[in-house]
């Protein structure tokens, strides 16, 4: 469980590189430039295509018609859900409305992309629907597996203290931790601080913001929700008005849940984020829950927009009501190795 999010982005598969299709589609509005990920690329081995957005097809589209991505099992899942107990089909019968009001379960459905034609849908609701039914249980499992393996970091680190002794298998894990997360020392209280999850309002609002709701070339053609940089060639697409002598790519995945690993490693390693783990730590010090408005204020390297950037997501998480998701929790999938 510990390396679960390591292994998980370590495997990342940059895609299609191609600029076919536009940055968005009509009616949304794209997010600025991230700052560059500290996230280590890997090897290509495979590419895929996604559908290209055709203006002329834009067409108002029932929910049900939506050609949603195939299931993903993700590490240390069973297999049994995917026969039958839960399916796409679980995705377009959730209401949102009995989510947030804690009347309906959130089930355990991981898309690898977003639906092909979500672009197509021309009722901004239903964009943003599909987008957080999407987006929420991937934000979720991966969360899982940090506070899972938080939750083990901080009942060695406790017993360290009390005790003074652990076992090697304990001291490595703690050690190939302190390696992941990039701390350096031995420095428990710093590793504190890198190894906990990220608000789902905050995840939902910036790839909102970052990805247009699921419909920017970016998210369509390599699930780049979050807009994270990559200067390795090939690594990403090219964005179309990139400026001469720039380099950057926005970076690409294999698929979704890499995305939100990489995006979740890289608010809790990224040298340009130490305020915002910082005040997240605050919070935990004083028992109290994560504020994503607050935690947001602490991004301000997250884009070259700066304030404006920390308003307009502010501004989503509200008028979305996007902090609703922040005490979601998935329906358990019956796996012997599922997060609690």
């Amino acid at each position: 469980m510990a390396a679960a999010i390591a292994a998980t982005c370590a495997a990342l598969i940059p895609a299609n590189s191609s600029q076919a299709g536009a940055e968005m589609s009509p009616g949304n509005v794209f997010g600025a430039a991230t700052m560059a990920a500290k996230i280590s690329d890997a090897a290509t081995t495979k590419k895929f295509t996604v559908s290209t957005f055709d203006p002329a097809k834009a067409l108002l589209m029932p929910v049900s018609r939506l050609q949603l991505a195939s299931l993903m099992p993700l590490p240390g899942q069973r297999l049994e859900w995917q026969r039958g107990r839960f399916s796409t089909q679980a995705l377009l019968d959730l209401s949102l409305a009995a989510l947030r009001r804690g009347e309906a379960a959130l089930p355990p459905v991981y898309l690898s992309r977003f639906p092909d034609n979500l672009a197509d849908l021309r009722d901004a609701k239903q964009r943003k629907d599909i987008f957080i039914k999407t987006v929420l249980p991937l934000v979720l499992r991966a969360n899982d597996e940090v506070r899972a393996t938080r939750q083990r970091m901080l009942s060695l680190i406790r017993r360290k203290q009390e005790q003074g002794n652990l076992s090697a298998n304990e001291r490595a894990f703690l050690n190939q931790l302190a390696a992941q997360y990039e701390v350096a020392n031995g420095d428990l209280n710093e590793l504190q601080k890198r190894v906990d999850v990220i608000p789902a309002s905050l995840a939902l609002a910036q790839g909102a913001e970052e990805s247009g709701w699921g419909t920017s070339r970016f998210a369509r053609q390599g699930n780049a929700v979050f807009g994270q940089r990559t200067f390795r060639k090939g690594g990403g697409l090219v964005p179309t008005g990139r400026e001469a002598g720039q380099s950057y790519e926005v970076k690409a995945f294999s698929n979704l849940y890499t995305s939100v690993c990489s995006y979740i490693l890289n608010l809790n390693i990224h040298t340009a984020y130490k305020s915002f783990r910082q005040k997240r730590a605050e919070f935990r010090v004083g028992g109290e829950p994560l504020d994503s408005h607050v935690l947001m204020g602490a991004l301000m390297s997250y884009s070259e927009r700066g304030h404006k950037y920390i308003d307009t997501i502010r501004v989503i998480i509200r008028a979305n009501r996007l902090d609703d998701f922040d005490d979601v929790r998935l329906l358990s999938d019956n796996s012997e190795n599922s997060p609690s």
